[in-house]
């Protein structure tokens, strides 16, 4: 278990303008009973003010709940193993959505994890997830008074019922690895040492059997999406900022919908906290992505693995053995049982899976065959990583850049995050913290040369070592000593590449190839957040906050600049038609005229963006004159080809438009939108392809609830099966389910911090309340993002609802 014993010191500090000071840690409940207030502003962000980390659970809890308790009910069900029972097999079709994941949860056993070391987690960790629990708890009940009310989405079902602390904790966990083993749950399911179906569940012996005994339906091509989270962080230092202090940008790309939707809230704990931003829906009381009076910090989604998956050696007389440190050892049979809605009423199903001391075994036909030869075994560090909350909190605590980097050497519970931050005195600091497998240096140098290891993880970016050696099995994470960070006064940035250009004139190397690759390709929205880092300051050679704004909802992209190359190569084959395909040949003038059009931007009123969009997504580096550098990453490759191979892109492009149905000068807000419930509202951004900073897409593999939204499907390229087509184009467009969420800009002068933000999908995913729509419509009229209150005189006069909660502990 990620557990280390933190010493908190004891500080003093004065307040200041009107803020909550921030004196000694309180961490006990030392109040019988405590009044916690809830005051919302703009957009409907809530404050909560309390007494003790358990009143701010309690409080945070049942705010969340008004926005998001189907969200919360529907992943706490989850987790537990639970959603077969209420609601069948299926999601889609015949698709073993809910009891594949049931079987999946059960078997990694989340919760259980939990629940055997619950007594064992901080006094913090339990009075805030306590402290949640009761206060989710509560406007359950008063739901049932009719006091409170649910969404559509969850009302009057089942399966919304009390949690407890467990529950709390164990979804944080969930979190921490639904992109490590979480992907893998279906491999798991279908490991069997047999060579057919055998190892679909079965039905338990039941009291009495039924004539037609239901089954789960064979399924075995089903694959879990890979999950990509992304984002861009900048933390500036006084070297780059106009007022000589730090400032920070903060614009992750997450879901719009799920249980990893941001959630903006105000956590502030009487004489020991006060801290502003968002945070992952159920994460209890503590703020994710924020700031205080001292500093602000933002996240991105590391490139470094947190899971090694090993090959292992079968006895060829026993596919139950396996060789390790030159002893046949055997791999365990268990059983989990699950409870599945079926037409003949709620039956249990049993499922064999298999397990060895190094982790789970996996299967799949294509990169992991349970054969006579070999096996393969999944080892997460994430899976019994309980740090979270704590880690959080700490930071959350911090009042210097000092002790927020101190937060690292006695906490690892950030599962898969870098971390960037800047502190009120122009100092910045970046750090990959996540928890990465510290493997013997065998296992890292088979990782860098190993002619098959090598390519396959640079391939894949999955680890694949040999199982046969206790000296190739990792024992635990690397720790902070040796994780890549930087501390700087000018700048630090993370696109989603590796650490590697965190600052382009002190690049970092040297670190475990779980890390990410160095002098290696960056994608075109990591080299847009270099060069706008380098050409984008004032006119004072530095930046402010208002320019860190523009930049946040920009809807620039990079290719803007090949335009002009399109362009000429349009006159130079202006009147020809040009072959695609072997059976489509194409005129060039209709798709030049309409490209020409284009305004270089990705608003929803620029004509012909989403022709430019297809045609970027597209575009492939044997399109551009420049080819990738390491000498020079943050401008190669670069430069379209004015020639035909160019000219046929665009041509395919204009063709994916008409086959979907639109005009190929269609405006971006034609296509590109954002359902909020009956309303289609017309969304400006550009994508990943395009080189955009700001960017959406239309593919959200993280939304698991019950209820995700089932968007039209995407149109199948059938132009050349050799050209990726990555846009999501549908008859319907492009609708917009991932990208830009919690967009973030804070400063910091004489007063404290300075801080506008904006949660673009709104606050609530509620249709009756009046969050559901209001920020979202903000963002798509293009008017910015919104003051932060932060100070109580602010939150005062920002105030638009107001309530108190009396928390009675036991």
């Amino acid at each position: 278990m990620k557990l280390k014993s933190t010493v908190v010191p004891v500080l003093a500090a004065f307040a200041i303008s009107g803020c909550h000071f921030i004196a000694q840690a309180s961490t006990s409940n030392q109040y019988l009973s405590e009044d916690v207030k809830i005051t919302r502003t703009e957009h409907g962000i809530p404050h909560i003010q309390a007494k003790s980390l358990y009143g701010l659970g309690y409080g945070n809890a049942y705010a969340q709940a008004q926005d998001h308790a189907c969200i919360l009910a529907d992943g706490y069900v989850r987790v537990r193993g639970e959603r077969a029972k209420y609601l069948g097999p299926h999601k889609n079709g015949q698709d073993n959505f809910f009891v594949s994941l049931d079987l999946g949860y059960k078997i990694i056993d989340l919760h259980g994890r939990v629940a055997r070391e619950y007594a064992n987690l901080s006094a913090d960790t339990r009075a805030l997830a306590d402290g949640f629990a009761a206060g989710y708890n509560q406007y359950l009940l008063d739901v049932q008074a009719g006091k409170a009310e649910l969404a559509p989405a969850c009302s009057g079902k089942a399966w919304v019922k009390p949690i407890e602390g467990v529950d709390v904790v164990a979804s944080v966990l969930a979190s921490a690895t639904q992109n490590s083993i979480g992907r893998l749950l279906v491999q798991i399911l279908q490991a069997n040492p047999g060579t057919g179906n055998e190892w679909l569940p079965t039905i338990a012996k039941q009291a009495q059997q039924s004539d037609k005994p239901w089954l789960m339906a064979s399924n075995t091509d089903y694959q879990p999406k890979q999950l990509t989270q992304g984002s861009n962080g900048w933390a500036l230092g006084h070297e780059v900022t106009s007022n000589g202090r730090g400032l920070l940008l903060a614009n992750p790309h997450f879901p719009f919908n799920g249980n990893l939707r941001f959630w903006a809230n105000h956590a502030s704990v009487e004489g020991d906290f006060s801290t502003m931003g968002a945070s992952v829906v159920g994460v209890p009381g503590i703020v994710n992505i924020g700031f205080n009076e001292d500093l602000a910090w933002t996240h991105t989604y590391s490139a470094s693995r947190h899971e090694v998956v090993y090959q292992l050696e079968l006895n060829p007389q026993n596919p139950l053995q396996y060789k390790f440190d030159g002893q046949w050892v055997d791999i365990e049979k268990q059983q989990v049982n699950v409870e599945v809605l079926t037409p003949m009423g709620v039956l249990t199903m049993k499922k064999d899976y298999f397990t060895t001391p190094i982790g789970y075994v996996i299967e799949d036909q294509t990169n992991f065959p349970w054969d006579s030869k070999n096996a393969y075994v999944v080892r997460d560090t994430n899976l019994d990583n309980l740090g979270g909350i704590d880690h959080w909190l700490a930071m959350n605590r911090a009042t210097n850049l000092d002790s927020f980097i101190d937060t690292f050497k006695n906490h690892d519970g950030l599962a898969f995050n870098n971390t960037l931050v800047a502190d009120k005195l122009g100092e910045v600091f970046f750090i990959d913290d996540s928890n990465v497998p510290d493997l013997p240096a065998m296992g890292e140098e088979l990782l860098r040369s190993h002619p098959v290891i090598s390519q396959v993880y640079k391939n894949t970016r999955m680890a694949v070592l040999p199982g046969t050696s206790s000296a190739l099995v990792y024992q635990q994470e690397v720790p902070y000593e040796r994780a890549p960070k930087l501390r700087r006064q000018d700048y630090v940035q993370n696109a989603n590449n590796s650490y590697w250009l965190t600052n382009l004139n002190e690049k970092l190397t040297g670190y475990s190839p779980l890390y990410g690759h160095t002098d290696d390709k960056q994608t075109r929205r990591t080299r847009y957040n270099l060069n706008l880092l380098r050409f984008a300051r004032g006119a004072d050679g530095k930046f402010d906050r208002h320019e860190l704004e523009s930049i946040v909802t920009g809807t620039s992209a990079s290719f803007e600049l090949y335009k002009p190359t399109v362009m000429a190569a349009c006159v130079i084959y202006s009147g020809q038609t040009l072959k695609v395909t072997d059976t489509l040949s194409m005129p060039v003038d209709p798709a030049c005229r309409a490209f020409a059009k284009w305004d270089g931007k990705f608003n929803a009123n620029s004509v012909s963006a989403p022709l430019a969009k297809e045609f970027f997504s597209l575009l492939e580096d044997d399109n551009l004159l420049v080819q990738f550098n390491p000498a020079f990453p943050a401008v190669t490759p670069s430069i379209v080809k004015a020639e035909k191979a160019t000219l046929v892109k665009l041509l395919a492009a204009s063709k994916q438009l008409e086959n979907a149905g639109f005009a190929i000068d269609a405006s971006l807000g034609e296509l590109q939108y954002l359902q909020k419930g009956n309303r289609r509202i017309p969304w400006p951004g550009a994508e990943h392809n395009s080189g955009g900073f700001n960017i959406y897409s239309t593919t959200n593999a993280m939304d698991l609830t019950s209820f995700a939204p089932q968007l039209a499907p995407p149109l199948k390229e059938v132009l050349n099966e050799n050209w990726t087509v990555s846009t999501g184009l549908s008859t319907d467009g492009y609708p917009i389910n991932y990208g830009s969420s919690w967009m973030m800009v804070v400063g910091f002068n004489e007063h404290g911090p300075q801080a506008r933000g904006l949660l673009t999908y709104s606050q609530s995913n509620n249709p009756n309340s009046p969050h559901f729509t209001d920020a979202s419509e903000h963002y798509a009229a293009g008017k910015g993002l919104i003051d932060l209150p932060y100070t109580d005189a602010q939150i005062k006069q920002g105030k638009i609802s107001e309530m108190t909660l009396t928390v009675k502990k036991d």
